[in-house]
């Protein structure tokens, strides 16, 4: 017989096996009739012991009664034959049913866990800095007291957010972002990426040891490139990574990358819109490849039972085909022993399906009290006065959920809030608005802001230069903004005026009488269509750098109430073309 028609021979044709409850062998008076373990990549492993158990004539179920399987303790399942017994799980028990038909088979089933279940129960949130996502997995087995070896990953962040999910699906999706696996091995847990260049631990071979087999190759999960991009805030730019091969050995002689072609897809796109590093992205990329090769080829072989074939270890198939013999990667081991037999399950190829795309990772919204509101809508503003919770909120009408209903109080967002100061900015009765919601939950609405339309259109129209902007309010009153000319304004009705202006260096003044001060270039005006009245409740002083010239059209009156005097430093001249007149009590002249 050639190599490659010789299958790894069963180990074990009289099977036994151990069960350890807290450190002590489960005595044998205790009929077990299952025992079913399950172990697969990126799942809590699992372990279902059925006993029998009941009596219907004593009205009791004495093993369920018993402190023997106790919620709590611990659990160590070995099988072997009456020689040699391998560990195959390690847990602790969850759970414990009983049921009975027709007052006979009655049974106890015992559900166990790898003690990682503790990280599945309970959302969490938690902030990371400066961490590589290695360590942050280490850091969220710390609290269960859990170890294993977590494969170092490359990325170091700045800051992770991990809001409201469990440790387990945060560990999960953070591992599967980088491309990598989640292991029960034991009672550790270890994170590592798939490696297909180990020696294959078992032949599994068509017509000799394989008792079932089931396998499938999908050219729809094949991408022949994956590309991946991200944008750049601070370049204003879009940026970009791709991968084009994975490293995983792929069996069968067909390749992902020429099944690739049967969907004639150039790229396979991934897009994140917030801020991610270059390698983070590259290493999403590599991940998606990775998950696409892996995908290629999936399918289960039932085997005689084999406690060294694990998840993470390589077996080889032969037999099955061209198209599917060679080396696979197990992802998934499941155990069974019924009635004396031993049966393994092998698991290979891993879904296309991300980790993210699962249900109940999130929160549901609205906290699950209500039926959330998903997205914006449109409001008509009904009221802004009189919130019967004093809580400065306005009322909105929401006519896509009920255009009769007076609507819901809501709360406005503006540009500054807070202690009696920030923007004050009330849409108008009638008004459209957006509307947001906390959580999805109908009952916290928020404005998010005001909508122009042809309806109500904006008081300037809009343009490609985008010069202008500003506000102005229902009265017509005016605050604007010219960025081509550099000019700030500030307008009433009437023609009342406060302007700004570098393109014509100045500062003006304007009413609505015609009244105007400038100060430009040229120095200050101050014109008045009437009187101009300077008043001061002490002293008035003026200054002239070169000369001071007062004129009146007919008079002009200095007036001092006690003293006035006048000074020239070279000379001083006092004329009239008519008479001049000095009067005093006395005059003096030199």
């Amino acid at each position: 017989m050639n190599e490659e028609r010789t299958a790894t021979p069963s180990q074990h044709d009289v099977t036994d096996f151990e069960l350890v409850v807290d450190g002590k062998n489960v005595s044998r008076d205790y009929q077990v009739i299952s025992i079913a373990i399950n172990n697969t990549v990126n799942t809590v492993s699992a372990a279902k012991i059925v006993l029998r158990d009941g009596e219907a004539s004593e009205e009791t179920f004495a093993v369920s009664e018993s402190d023997v399987f106790v919620p709590g303790k611990s659990v160590v399942l070995k099988i072997g034959d009456d020689q040699q017994k391998k560990t195959v799980f390690k847990g602790i028990i969850v759970a414990q049913s009983v049921r009975t038909q027709n007052q006979e088979n009655s049974m106890l089933i015992v559900e166990c866990r790898h003690k990682a279940f503790r990280m599945t129960l309970g959302r969490k949130n938690k902030y990371f800095e400066a961490q590589k996502d290695s360590d942050i997995i280490e850091s969220l087995l710390g609290p269960y007291g859990l170890k294993g070896d977590v494969e170092s990953t490359s990325v170091q962040h700045k800051e992770v957010v991990q809001y409201h999910c469990t440790d387990w699906d945060f560990m999960l999706m953070r591992a599967e972002s980088n491309g990598k696996l989640i292991f029960c091995d034991d009672d550790k847990i270890n994170l590592r990426k798939p490696d297909t260049t180990a020696t294959a631990s078992k032949a599994l071979l068509y017509g000799e040891n394989l008792l079932d087999f089931d396998a499938e190759m999908d050219a729809r999960t094949q991408w022949k490139n994956v590309k991946g991009s991200a944008w750049d805030y601070a370049g204003q730019q879009l940026f970009e990574a791709e991968s084009t091969s994975a490293s995983f050995t792929e069996a069968g002689n067909l390749s992902g990358a020429n099944l690739a072609d049967t969907g004639n897809l150039s790229d396979f796109e991934l897009r994140h819109t917030g801020h991610v590093l270059q390698e983070e992205l590259k290493a999403w990329t590599d991940a998606a490849m990775l998950k696409s090769r892996m995908a290629k080829i999936r399918g289960r072989a039932r085997i005689t039972g084999d406690g060294d074939i694990k998840p993470g270890s390589v077996v080889k198939l032969g037999g099955c085909g061209a198209r599917f013999n060679g080396n696979v990667y197990v992802t998934g081991v499941r155990h069974e022993v019924v009635s004396g037999s031993w049966f393994t399950h092998v698991q290979f190829g891993l879904s296309p399906e991300w980790f993210f795309q699962k249900p109940d990772i999130a929160p549901p919204p609205a906290g699950g009290h209500l039926p959330p509101i998903h997205g914006l809508q449109i409001g008509l503003t009904v009221q802004l006065e009189n919130d019967p919770d004093g809580e400065d909120r306005i009322l909105v009408k929401l006519p896509a959920l009920d255009n009769q209903a007076k609507g819901v109080w809501a709360r406005v967002c503006t540009l500054d809030a807070g202690q009696e100061r920030g923007s004050f900015f009330r849409p108008e009765i009638g008004d459209e608005v957006i509307v947001g919601f906390l959580n999805d939950d109908p009952r916290d609405a928020i404005v998010l802001g005001m909508l122009n339309s042809s309806a109500k259109p904006a008081p300037w129209p809009g343009k490609d230069d985008n010069h202008i902007k500003g506000w102005q309010t229902r009265g017509k009153m005016k605050f604007f903004f010219d960025d081509e000319k550099i000019v700030a304004t500030l307008e009433t009705p009437a023609g009342n005026k406060f302007i700004v202006s570098e393109d014509q260096k100045s500062i003006s003044l304007e009413d609505q009488n015609g009244n105007t001060l400038v100060m430009n270039d040229q120095g200050i005006q101050i014109k008045s269509i009437k009187d101009l009245t300077i008043e001061a409740a002490q002293n008035i002083e003026i200054k002239a750098g070169t000369s001071l010239k007062a004129e009146g059209g007919t008079s002009a009156d200095l007036k001092a109430g006690t003293q006035l005097t006048a000074k020239g430093g070279a000379g001083a001249e006092f004329s009239s073309s008519a008479v001049t007149i000095l009067k005093g009590s006395m005059v003096q002249i030199n």
